[in-house]
Formats: structure tokens, sequence, C-alpha cells
């Protein structure tokens, strides 16, 4: 599968590490989506994930169903670890 980085502006307050918690976790269950990675700073309302899936649309169709904003989910080309890059 594919992989996306998606970019997320959340009100602070809005969710709570629990509820992101439940979230990753319904990520891990669903037959078409899969986290894969995930950064959030509910304070100031950010979060950048990486999700693995068949297409962009399919990633869009999952956060909005699950009721999550985002601004961007972008196809990743390249994913580097620790100073080693490699094609996606």
């Amino acid at each position: 599968m594919a992989k996306f980085m998606c970019t997320h502006t959340i009100p602070p307050g809005k969710f709570s590490a629990d509820q992101l918690r439940q979230f990753a976790q319904a990520a891990q269950q669903d037959p078409t989506v899969k986290g894969y990675r995930s950064f959030a700073n509910l304070t100031v309302g950010k979060a950048v994930c990486v999700m693995e899936a068949p297409s962009k649309d399919a990633v869009a169709a999952w956060f909005t169903k699950m009721g999550m904003p985002f601004d961007s989910i972008t196809q990743v080309e390249l994913e580097g670890d620790r100073g080693s890059i490699q094609s996606a």
C-alpha cells in the first residue's frame, strides 16, 4: 500500500490524548486504511500522521468518517530514517 503524510489543524481542546489513541486503534482495525506513524501537539492544535492506504481518496474518506479534520494529504515518494533516505 502507498503511504500518505497528512497534516491536521485541530482546535485546541477538541480532542484528548485518549481520543487520539482511539483514532489510532480504529486505523489499525480498518480494512482499507492503516495508521503508520503520528505526531501531535494538542496544546497548539497540530498533528502530522502517515497513513497507509490504496489512495488519497481512501484516506480522506476515513478522516471524514472519523470526524478528524485535515489540511492536506500527500503521497510519500521518499522516506527517511536517521540519515538514510529511500524510495517509499
